[in-house]
């Protein structure tokens, strides 16, 4: 037996059992059905009004859509205060990754960030002389 086989034998029990309980049904209840069938049946031929289709819900969802767009704003471009807000503050790395390089080296930014930050000794200028002297002024027992 196919699918559609058992589909019509399916449809066919509910169809009886469907009939076998309007038996048990009053008067009153088949003329109530009666009526609510009636009524179905005509206002499918009648056009509908987009607002009696769509009802309060697109009011309501053009409010909301301009609420999350001006919400949506304001934690992006920040609080107009001058600082930008945690979420701008929290997208500091869409930009990184966004691009198709490779991310290895995005591994140690933390380091790198410290480099940056870090203050680095400032070397003598470079006036082209040689220090060739084996004496270490370091004191630290390597070299010569």
């Amino acid at each position: 037996m196919n699918k559609q086989d058992m589909d019509d034998i399916f449809t066919q029990k509910a169809h009886e059992a469907f009939q076998a309980s309007l038996g048990s049904l009053s008067p009153q209840t088949l003329a109530r059905l009666s009526q609510a069938r009636r009524k179905a049946v005509d206002m499918v031929g009648q056009p509908h009004s987009l607002l009696s289709t769509w009802g309060w819900r697109m009011p309501a969802g053009a409010v909301a859509l301009a609420f999350v767009g001006v919400m949506g704003g304001a934690l992006w471009m920040g609080h107009g205060n001058g600082t930008p807000s945690p979420l701008a503050a929290a997208n500091t790395d869409a930009p990184i990754m966004m691009t198709a390089d490779n991310l290895d080296m995005y591994a140690d930014m933390d380091f790198y960030q410290w480099m940056e930050t870090d203050q680095q000794p400032t070397q003598a200028p470079d006036d082209g002389t040689v220090d060739d002297s084996d004496d270490d002024e370091d004191d630290t027992g390597v070299g010569g």
